[in-house]
């Protein structure tokens, strides 16, 4: 089994299971069953993944896309069917230009430096940016509550916009397991873009209320970024952090700048950590963001 290359490291969580970490910034997942397997997400695809996934197994394999957000997109490429939610592939197709790929091709450049600076030679940033995912990708759309059946094992879809529109995470009810993107993670969430781009957060809090219902077929989530495996903890919190302590503590937030891709604020909450704008605050409120000199 391939462990390590210029931009990923592999490792194995079970006889099934195994984690693929891009750039030190994603986690994607590939999940084996007896006739097929399942990777879910493909990263920013800096680099080809197939030969890390033939390392480990011949079954053919299914991509699906918790979102399309380009760090968990972009990688699509190297496989051309893909499953996602209908709505998460108009965020693909918004994504796919050349200044965000140029973006995303600098993350790529910053890690080598700081990290492998012998493979930056393999690395052709400026033909990452001219590639586009149009000319590639067949979509498949998936429903709330399909069932992907592996052989011996099952992976079902639970829709869960908030982060996007389209977002959805994978319940494996067997090993109580729970994949769920960016939805629930040990990492900041992003809720700072224009409504066309992240769900408002009255639909946050009720995707975090059906994974909370699920929770007896629930052990270890898994997610897209920061630490794994992580608990039911990290839901609860955003359901408290929502029903009311953020609309009583926000005007405590201190601002952040992430340079062209938006600033805001950021709000702290247990485990809990969002960075949003005003007008996003404001959907949710209902009423116009008042805030003080701190």
């Amino acid at each position: 089994m391939i462990t390590s290359t210029d931009f990923c490291k592999v490792q194995k969580l079970d006889d099934d299971l195994y984690i693929i970490t891009e750039a030190g910034l994603v986690h994607f997942y590939l999940i084996l069953g007896q006739k097929k397997a399942v990777l879910i997400d493909a990263g920013f695809g800096f680099e080809d993944i197939r030969p890390i996934i033939r390392s480990i197994t011949d079954l053919p394999v299914m991509l699906v896309l918790t979102h399309g957000d380009p760090d968990h997109s972009y990688g699509s490429e190297y496989f051309g069917d893909v499953w996602l939610y209908q709505p998460d592939y108009g965020q693909i197709i918004g994504f796919d230009t050349k200044h965000e790929r140029q973006f995303a091709a600098e993350l790529g450049v910053k890690f080598l430096k700081e990290n492998k600076p012998g493979a930056l030679e393999r690395f052709d940033s400026e033909a990452f940016a001219e590639k586009s995912l149009l000319r590639v990708l067949t979509p498949h759309f998936i429903k709330d509550g399909e069932v992907f059946d592996l052989g011996g094992k099952a992976l079902e879809v639970i829709f869960t916009p908030g982060h996007s529109y389209g977002h959805i995470m994978l319940l494996d009810r067997a090993k109580k397991r729970l994949f769920s993107g960016d939805m629930i993670c040990d990492y900041v969430i992003i809720y700072f873009f224009e409504s066309d781009r992240n769900a408002p957060f009255s639909m946050a809090l009720d995707s975090w209320k059906k994974i909370k219902r699920l929770e007896q077929d629930i052990d270890d989530i898994f997610s897209s970024h920061g630490q794994n495996p992580i608990t039911m903890d990290y839901v609860d919190a955003y359901i408290e952090c929502f029903s009311g302590e953020f609309q009583q503590n926000y005007v405590k937030d201190k601002p952040f700048s992430r340079g062209h891709l938006g600033h805001g604020y950021q709000h702290i909450y247990k485990t809990v950590n969002i960075q949003y704008s005003d007008k996003r605050l404001e959907e949710f409120l209902g009423r116009k963001v008042e805030r003080i000199d701190l």
